[in-house]
């Protein structure tokens, strides 16, 4: 019996920090597309580049969700990193197809790379801050 409780709390340990870190991403990215919509707004931005935006956007979450949650389990930043990366790509990739069906699937691809990467690097640079 025991053996089944430490199973469901390893899994707690492991789902908890990804979820919170892609909740912060996702924070983090809209905040700075709000941003980048209001410096659209007042100045003439080229349309070519909205999506290099979208992707620094896309890509600062990630970053700050993969640096939450390493630094909420103190271990496996990289891999904590990556998986809070994967999972606000899949937040973001579930929020654009319903609005927009048609999207190109190497962007998909390009978008995944630079999330989980930047989650992967967000939680590399998190694990190995020294704590106050």
């Amino acid at each position: 019996m025991k053996a089944h409780s430490e199973n469901g709390s390893l899994l707690v340990r492991l789902i908890r920090p990804i979820a919170i870190g892609a909740g912060i991403g996702a924070v983090v990215c809209t905040l700075i597309l709000v941003v980048m919509a209001a410096v659209m707004a007042s100045v003439n931005v080229p349309a070519r580049a909205v999506t290099p935006m979208v992707l620094a956007a896309a890509t600062a979450g990630a970053v700050a969700g993969g640096w939450t949650a390493a630094r909420l389990s103190r271990e496996r930043g990289l891999l904590y990193g990556a998986g809070s990366g994967l999972l606000l790509f899949l937040l973001v990739m579930a929020a654009g197809f319903t609005l927009m069906p048609e999207a190109s699937g190497t962007m998909l691809l390009v978008k995944l790379a630079l999330m989980v990467g930047g989650g992967a690097l967000g939680g590399v640079l998190g694990v190995n801050m020294k704590r106050r």
